[in-house]
């Protein structure tokens, strides 16, 4: 779990997944705006673990199995 929570969750920005969910648990902006403090850019390369992560930090838990999978998803393309 530990090599989930270090890989780079989007490659426009050198943001690890960790940082990430810390950034977006300090923030209350909307998934848009906060979108952009984590990833400083407006493509939607990385939006669909983004989007995942946004939504389990509201609800409380996080699958970082799941977040991986959809990360290794994007980099096969």
């Amino acid at each position: 779990m530990d090599d989930s929570k270090e890989k780079i969750i989007c490659e426009c920005g050198s943001k690890t997944v960790s940082q990430a969910i810390e950034i977006l648990k300090a923030t209350d902006l909307p998934y848009k705006k906060a979108k952009k403090l984590v990833t400083e850019c407006n493509k939607t390369c990385c939006r669909r673990p983004l989007m995942a992560m946004f939504n389990m930090i509201e609800f409380g838990e996080i699958d970082f199995e799941e977040i991986d999978f959809l990360i290794d998803q994007r980099n096969n393309r």
